[in-house]
Parts: C-alpha cells; sequence; structure tokens
C-alpha cells in the first residue's frame, strides 16, 4: 500500500501534492486567479472548453504557472439540448490519469458533469460539485428533487457559492450534511478604497457581460430622467463586452455622458475607471460584478427579485451597502434608487466603506483558500460532515452578510 501511494505522488509531478481535477465549463477572468492561488496548494489539472461566442467572457489565456496543467475539451450536444454539453475526453482523462479529487462545477442538465460524478463515486474519488444549487428556483418538481438527492449521495460535498444556497438546499427539504459554503469572490489586486473617494464623483459604473437580462437600457433611461429633470450631470461608465454590445453603442451615440470602455481586464485600468463613480449598478440580473463593484468602494444598485440573479447580490445588505429596487417597477423605483444615492452623498460616504469592508469580509480568507480548506486540508473522506460544518461556520461571514429583503 505504501509503495502505490508513493508511485502515486511521483505520478502527480511533486512529492506530497494532491492531484485536484478541475471540470470548467470555459475559463472566466474571474475564476482562473482562483485556480491559479489553489495551485499554490496542490497540482491542479484545469479541464475547459471554448466560451460561446460573444458570450461576453472575453478571450482567456490558459494559465501557464507552476502545478497547473490545461486540457482543453472540445463540447458537443450528442442529445440536443435536453441534456446539455458532453465534454469529449473527460472521461479519459478521470481514467488515466486518476486525480485524488474531482471538483466539478454542477450543472444538474449537463451529461459529462454526471458521469464524472458517477466515475468518482466508482473509482472512490472524492467528488465535489461546485454551484447554486436550488437558488434560482421558486419551486422544485419531482424529477429535480429526485435528481439532487442522487446527487448528494454521490458526491463527498456539494459546495454552494454562497450561504443563501445553503438556505435555499434546506428550505426546499435537503438534507444539509454534504452541504458546505465557500463564498463565490474574487480578489481586486488594485482595489479602491473608501478614503479615495472625493465625495464629488458623478459617475455610475457597470461591470459584467452585456447581455439581454443585464438590462441596461433601464440605467440609461433613469439617468436621462436624472440629467433632465433633477440636473445632475451623471456619467455611465460600462466594463464589458457581449451581445448586446452593438445596440448599446447605438443608445450611447445619442447620449454623449455613456462611455463604453470595452473589454477591461486590467484590474489597475479598471481602478483608474471607477474613481469618476460614487455607486456601481447592475440594473439586470447580476453575478460576481457585485463583489467587484464593492471592491472599489461602490454601494451596489440592482433588483429585489433574488431568485432572477445568481446568489452573490445576497451579499448586498439592503440599505446598508447598496440598495434592492423593486423588479415589478424598475423604471420608476431604479429611478429613484439613483437619485436618492446622487443626492445623499453623506449616505453614500458610509454605504462605500461598508461595501468595501463586507468585500474584505468576502475574501478574509479568499475563496481558493476557503475552497482548499474543503477539498484538501487533510480532511478524510468520512470526515465530510464536520468539514462541511467547520468551513460553514467559517464561511457566514455574519448574519450582517444575509439579505435585509427588498425596497
Amino acid at each position: 500500500m505504501a509503495v502505490e501511494k508513493s508511485r502515486k505522488r511521483v505520478a502527480n509531478g511533486r512529492s506530497g501534492l494532491k492531484r485536484v481535477c478541475v471540470v470548467q465549463p470555459f475559463l472566466s477572468h474571474y475564476s482562473l486567479p482562483v485556480f491559479v492561488e489553489l495551485a499554490q496548494r496542490c497540482q491542479i489539472d484545469l479541464l475547459y472548453s471554448a466560451a460561446p461566442p460573444d458570450s461576453g467572457f472575453g478571450q482567456v489565456i490558459p494559465p501557464c504557472a507552476p502545478n497547473i496543467e490545461c486540457f482543453p475539451m472540445n463540447a458537443f450536444k450528442p442529445f440536443g439540448d435536453r441534456l446539455g454539453i458532453f465534454h469529449r475526453g473527460l472521461l479519459k482523462y478521470i481514467l488515466r490519469r486518476k486525480p485524488d479529487v474531482l471538483f466539478l462545477s454542477a450543472d444538474m442538465r449537463n451529461l459529462s458533469f454526471w458521469v464524472a460524478v458517477l466515475c468518482g463515486r466508482l473509482l472512490g474519488v472524492p467528488t465535489y460539485a461546485h454551484g447554486h444549487g436550488p437558488f434560482k428556483k421558486k419551486k422544485i418538481g419531482a424529477a429535480y428533487r429526485s435528481a439532487m438527492r442522487i446527487l448528494l449521495r454521490l458526491v463527498t460535498s456539494y459546495i454552494c457559492y454562497a450561504p443563501a444556497v445553503r438556505r435555499s438546499f434546506v428550505d426546499f427539504g435537503f438534507d444539509d450534511r454534504k452541504l458546505s459554503v465557500a463564498h463565490n469572490s474574487m480578489v481586486n489586486p488594485f482595489p479602491v478604497r473608501p478614503g479615495e473617494k472625493t465625495g464629488s464623483e458623478m459617475g455610475i459604473l457597470f461591470i459584467g457581460r452585456l447581455r439581454p437580462d443585464s438590462h441596461l437600457q433601464w440605467l440609461i433611461g433613469a439617468m436621462a430622467r436624472i440629467r433632465k429633470s433633477d440636473g445632475l450631470p451623471l456619467r455611465l461608465h460600462v466594463i464589458g463586452t457581449g451581445r448586446e454590445e452593438a445596440h448599446l453603442r447605438e443608445q450611447a451615440g445619442k447620449h454623449p455622458w455613456v462611455m463604453l470602455h470595452g473589454e477591461v481586464y486590467d484590474a489597475q485600468n479598471i481602478h483608474e475607471i471607477s474613481l469618476d463613480c460614487f455607486l456601481g449598478c447592475y440594473p439586470g440580473n447580476a453575478g460576481l460584478s457585485v463583489v467587484h463593484m464593492m471592491s472599489l468602494s461602490l454601494p451596489v444598485v440592482t433588483h429585489d427579485d433574488l431568485h432572477a440573479h445568481g446568489p452573490e447580490p445576497s451579499f448586498v445588505r439592503e440599505g446598508i451597502s447598496g440598495l434592492l429596487y423593486d423588479h415589478t417597477d424598475s423604471e420608476q423605483s431604479l429611478y429613484e434608487a439613483v437619485k436618492s444615492l446622487a443626492c445623499e452623498r453623506e449616505t453614500v460616504k458610509q454605504m462605500q466603506a461598508n461595501a468595501f469592508n463586507d468585500y474584505q469580509s468576502l475574501v478574509r480568507p479568499s475563496l481558493a483558500e476557503r475552497l482548499w480548506a474543503i477539498l484538501g486540508g487533510g480532511e478524510q473522506v468520512s470526515g465530510a460532515a464536520r468539514v462541511s460544518e467547520r468551513i460553514s461556520k467559517a464561511a457566514d461571514l455574519s448574519s450582517s452578510l444575509h439579505i435585509g429583503g427588498g425596497r
């Protein structure tokens, strides 16, 4: 047995390093630094396919970093959209490489995901699913409930994006013993501290993919109304690309105060752009962009239909680090939210400090550190429940980071 373990360590490249197989649908500029940081603790085999054209994720260059080996995969749909994408080569990789850990992006409609989960179970490889679970669902059917129960039996642990995701599992009656939490976050190497704000900024920042459900037209409409009716010379800075870029450029041509920066992934450039802004706004269905805005000391304005968002807007504290406007009356409510912050600079100043403090809480420890404590920190598979409980307590920042309700 000792000889077998020794051979496995040598095969993994460096003695003592676990080989963690990370399977992602595609790479993103937000997720890549997490895996680079995680590779300081283990050997990462990164399996992914190309992002869809015009998805807004941009061109991500695979990392050239110690302890990371990349395995691009071709994606296809052998059964149409019903069973989602199948990644060619994934099963072959698992059988040949025999990783110590499988870390899978959870997609219940992805055939490859289920193949990897079953393969991990049959081979005795600790397998972790990472996702938002039933968070976006207002109700679930019998088929989904059965599939999720099967998944929770098969995996070592389901790693939730946020405490709100874990609560959604519990609210739907799922057993929480295999649930763990690692706040989905990003470390900004060039944050903006509250002291860098002067109080005279007139800019609003949007950062994210330009897609139909971003609803930037709502924000442009609200700002145009404020400029005309209330005389406030607000400016909109838009960082991102995607399918809606051409339409947005057409709108921007009518409003010279809308500045389109396009694809900007350099953190220092984003830092400089954000210095003109007093708040961040994602009028549509937001995700990790919320955390990015908080790292720039920007209170976040977004809508209050939490099931439509990713889990990350659950980090926004209503009236403390941002505002959640009424999605049932989006135009009027968004207008009132933006106007109120534009006119109440003392309130904004405190919100900016709160947003930055919450960002710091989210990244201390970082997402990579949280994941490593779950995936590899010396815990045995039999201790999965204890690991889940310990990490969840560590990850539950404080009750103050829970949603405070809509506006």
